[in-house]
């Protein structure tokens, strides 16, 4: 039963970590939208990748340390 209660809070933590991402990104691209033109270009360019893109990135810089 402790490994289930265990596995059951990583999980709940790893789900709530992707939605606080995905709201982050998801706010940050309503702020390109409200720019035009280059600016608006520009700012989209620079937002962070998709949250398992984002994931993989970061499982390999802490495998590499």
């Amino acid at each position: 039963m402790k490994i289930f209660i265990i596995f059951f809070l990583l999980s709940l933590a790893a789900c709530s970590q992707r939605q606080i991402y995905d709201s982050v990104q998801t706010s940050n691209r309503n702020e390109c939208e409200i720019l035009s033109g280059v600016q608006r270009k520009e700012c989209l360019a620079r937002l962070a990748p998709d949250y398992q893109t984002y994931e993989q990135q970061r499982q390999e810089l802490l495998k590499d340390r």
